[in-house]
């Protein structure tokens, strides 16, 4: 049977280990670092992978944004006719801004900060051609 000593020199680093790669994003939040997706702040920050599309896929991924903005504010209609489906959305939506406690705003919201991040890559790569 093994010790508690030899138990804990087992559990602790591998508790440590655990700790450090869950906490990674926290910790970037926490410290101001900004990462690659989405932000708090509701702006969207390229990857490298999306630094390393063509500007014909750049565009192409415009297109999908453009269509989803375009449908999102009638799904947030319908959303916001239909009950919440959480605590939170109804709070939300007593006592937030309007749109608020809605999934659809909150999608429009990324699509909407995705698309400017990736019309700013097209400006970067020189892909739009100024006349």
């Amino acid at each position: 049977m093994p010790s508690n000593v030899a138990i804990s020199w087992v559990v602790l680093p591998l508790a440590a280990i655990l700790m450090a790669a869950g906490g990674c994003a926290s910790v970037q939040d926490f410290a101001g670092v900004p990462r690659t997706g989405h932000q708090k702040d509701g702006t969207y920050i390229v990857s490298e992978e999306d630094e390393k599309l063509a500007c014909r896929q750049i565009h192409d991924r415009l297109e999908m944004l453009s269509r989803q903005l375009k449908m999102l504010p009638q799904q947030a209609a319908i959303e916001e006719r239909s009950r919440p489906m959480t605590v939170t959305a109804a709070f939300g939506r007593m006592f937030g801004e309007p749109g608020a406690g809605l999934t659809a705003t909150t999608e429009y919201q990324k699509a909407s900060a995705e698309s400017d991040a990736l019309n700013a890559l097209l400006v970067k790569k020189k892909c739009i051609q100024n006349n």
